[in-house]
């Protein structure tokens, strides 16, 4: 039969036994040892077999246990762990160890009491795997979360260490200082491990460690910088921006900050704050050509406030359908809003629809199609990009006199993807034509976009 765990521990590291020492030399040492005695000197103390350091956290087991123990038990456990602490008794601790989880295998001081042996004995792995896991209950019980902690930080895991110190930490004032002590560079570590996440696409585990972070650390700079990274990676800009907001308040001067919140104020929060900051980067440095162009842009998103609160939810939506599209064309753009048009064309499917009247209106100037054959617009249908390109060409074709960048293309021409393609690069609506991904679908700040740079070409006020 095989030893038990608790039994392995009791073999490790015992040490020689009497049978190894020669049996004259054993009699000469005890007539020293009573000679010794004889003579009137006193013993010397055995020495503690624990550095000053570990005493604060190898203590007596019963030390925090929440349970209630019955007449005598604390007594005993605590007995033997004086015995191993000042005399080295640690057959005696492993024997009342396994005596008492005979009986009750969830008595944990005995538990804790094995731990210590193997922590005496120098074996910390075997300490830490004695009291891992930890129940939820055993959270405060201060000389498990001790014992656990120093024998994590023993082998360098620092943030198991400081996961046991933290929990008793408002009981016990050496594990206070320890998790102020290892704050740092635990922070370090766990930032490390999110960085490593996103950057292997683990999204779930770089939320998980944040979820830790933010339980421990919450105000730690490393801590925010994480979070706006793991929102970032999932598309979560109020998130970010809460993040980015924070940092950008402990350190005003990081320009990168700065312009992030702007951007971000701009997207998902105030819009007149995204203005603001922007005007100050921009008077900061007025020599930056791409900080002028995202003040027009702020100025722009500004101004959409005026519109009326379903087309200013339109900007916010991450997959814009035909209809929505048709609608944001309608509002932004003077020409399609107080435009007429000679002809009527019929599309069935957007009598019940939101925004009837702008598809409408969006479908007889031309801007937008209409399948002829079925009279039908879908107007539930995602936007494709292709289809959004096209809309902006149209519209950039009606200009007169024409505009240089769409060649001799005329406004009843027919458009392909690959002229649409040219025509938006020439023009500077996408920066080459890998952008132009015509199957791909359009969000609502994407629109935005391409509808600010096309006003601007047509030469229309933002």
């Amino acid at each position: 039969m095989g030893l038990s765990p608790l039994q392995q521990t009791a073999v490790r590291s015992s040490g020689l036994s009497s049978r190894t020492v020669p049996w004259r030399l054993l009699g000469l040492t005890v007539l020293i040892a009573a000679i010794t005695g004889c003579a009137g000197v006193d013993e010397p103390e055995t020495a503690p077999r624990l550095s000053v350091e570990d005493q604060r956290f190898v203590v007596p087991p019963s030390t925090g246990y929440p349970r209630t123990l019955r007449p005598g038990e604390a007594d005993r456990v605590d007995s033997a762990f004086q015995s191993l602490i000042r005399e080295g008794e640690r057959e005696k601790a492993i024997s009342l160890s396994e005596q008492l989880l005979s009986r009750n295998p969830d008595f944990h001081p005995a538990i804790v009491l094995a731990a210590q042996v193997a922590f005496l004995d120098g074996d910390t792995n075997r300490a830490q795997e004695l009291l891992v896991p930890s129940p939820a209950e055993l959270s405060e019980y201060t000389g498990w979360q001790l014992l656990l902690g120093r024998s994590a930080e023993k082998q360098n895991d620092l943030v198991a260490a400081f996961a046991a110190y933290d929990n008793v930490a408002n009981l016990n004032s050496a594990a206070r200082g320890k998790t102020e002590e290892l704050r740092p560079r635990v922070a370090q570590i766990l930032a490390q491990r999110i960085e490593d996440d996103l950057q292997k696409g683990r999204s779930e585990d770089a939320s998980a460690e944040l979820a830790r972070m933010e339980g421990w650390l919450p105000e730690d700079t490393l801590t925010l910088e994480s979070a706006a990274a793991v929102a970032r990676a999932l598309d979560d800009s109020e998130a970010e921006l809460r993040a980015v907001t924070r940092l950008s308040g402990r350190d005003p001067t990081d320009r990168s900050l700065a312009e992030r919140r702007a951007t971000l104020e701009l997207e998902v929060g105030d819009a007149g704050a995204g203005l603001r900051l922007f005007q100050e980067l921009a008077a900061k440095y007025p020599g930056d050509v791409a900080l002028q162009d995202e003040l027009a842009r702020a100025r722009f998103l500004w101004r959409l406030q005026l519109l009326p609160i379903e087309a200013q939810d339109l900007v916010n939506s991450t997959e814009l359908s035909r209809g929505d599209f048709a609608a944001m064309i309608f509002w932004l753009f003077p020409e399609v809003r107080y435009g007429q048009s000679r002809q009527v064309r019929i599309a069935n499917d957007v009598l019940d629809q939101p925004y009837r009247e702008e598809i409408v209106r969006v479908v007889n100037l031309g801007i937008m199609d209409v399948d002829e054959r079925l009279h039908q617009f879908s107007p539930t249908r995602p936007v494709t990009r292709a289809e959004s390109l096209t809309s902006m060409t149209r519209l950039l074709l009606r200009r007169q006199p024409p505009l240089a960048c769409v060649g001799g293309l005329r406004t009843h021409d027919s458009l392909d993807t690959e002229t649409v393609c040219g025509v938006v690069t020439s023009c500077g609506l996408i920066a080459s034509a890998a952008d132009c991904r015509p199957s791909a679908n359009v969000s609502g700040s994407e629109a935005v976009e391409l509808s600010r740079l096309t006003l601007n070409l047509l030469g229309i006020p933002q």
